[in-house]
């Protein structure tokens, strides 16, 4: 019977497939039943599965933090990805709302849910002062470089949320919603990099050999650096006028990268499933 520290470890992975898996199974049901199709996972948020959308997001990210990667860059990635996705969920989308509603632009969050976007990220920004202390001062116990290296990377990345949410707050509400989306695969994709260089160190791992987890992983990571560099040339091309996507384009390029990011979990989770969270760190 494992113990108590690795079934932990286990379920805790395990529920990140399954947030990921409900906000699928939730967007499913609303097309089967017939509600209105948005081009892009994220305009879900203006459907009746806004609140798995924001529940899963928001539940994920604790967990990846809470999970501990490897020491060095795998727990720095998985801590800035679990901060950066509640941003994802709290800051929806843009809708078409027309010049008139958006004072003079095409696009913006409805006004009436300004304030609620607003709120929720002030509560973020400051639960993250307590947060951040403790990690510091837990983490400074430890005395080791990657652990340092890990607290300043957050705290940059908190001191950057605070300063763009406080003194740009037009901008941030316009581009908070895709800039955290980038950010948060980016960091996925380059966790799976490192997972591809790391996993043939293994003497044997589940499921599959060290050799092919490291090149199940660096497809991956090409599959999702690829989908994020075609998707953001996208935006450049249509934002001069140069180019219409096709309706739903964004929301099959989400639909892939969030297919990765579960396919990596997945194979993670594998690959460390007889690992005790404790002896991941070297």
């Amino acid at each position: 019977m494992p113990g108590p520290a690795r079934l932990t470890y286990r379920y805790l992975r395990v529920s990140v497939v399954a947030m990921a898996l409900l906000l699928f199974v939730a967007i499913g049901l609303d097309v089967l039943a017939g509600g209105e199709r948005f081009g892009s996972i994220s305009g879900y948020f203006y459907s009746p599965v806004r609140s798995v959308f924001v529940g899963s997001l928001v539940a994920i990210g604790p967990a990846l933090v809470a999970i501990k990667g490897r020491a060095g860059w795998e727990d720095v990635l998985l801590d800035l990805a679990g901060m950066v996705v509640p941003v994802v969920a709290f800051v929806p989308a843009r809708q078409e709302l027309g010049p008139d509603v958006c004072g003079g632009i095409q696009r913006c969050i409805p006004p009436d849910l300004v304030g609620a976007v607003g709120n929720n990220v002030a509560a973020l920004i400051v639960l993250g002062v307590p947060v951040l202390v403790f990690a510091w001062w837990t983490g400074l116990r430890g005395g080791a470089p990657a652990v340092l290296a890990g607290l300043v990377s957050a705290t940059v990345a908190y001191l950057v949320l605070v300063v763009w949410f406080v003194v740009w707050r037009g901008t941030f509400l316009a581009a908070g919603h895709d800039v955290a989306a980038v950010a948060f695969f980016l960091l996925i994709a380059a966790l799976a990099w490192l997972n591809g260089r790391r996993a043939p160190e293994r003497a044997q791992a589940r499921v599959l050999t060290p050799v092919r987890f490291a090149h199940a992983y660096r497809a991956i990571a090409g599959v999702m650096v690829a989908t994020l560099v075609v998707t953001l040339a996208t935006w450049v091309l249509q934002a001069a006028g140069a180019l219409t996507a096709p309706f739903g384009s964004v929301f099959v390029a989400e639909t892939l990268l969030l297919v990765a990011f579960i396919a990596f979990w997945l194979l993670q989770t594998a690959e460390n499933w007889d690992q005790e969270a404790a002896t991941l760190q070297p």
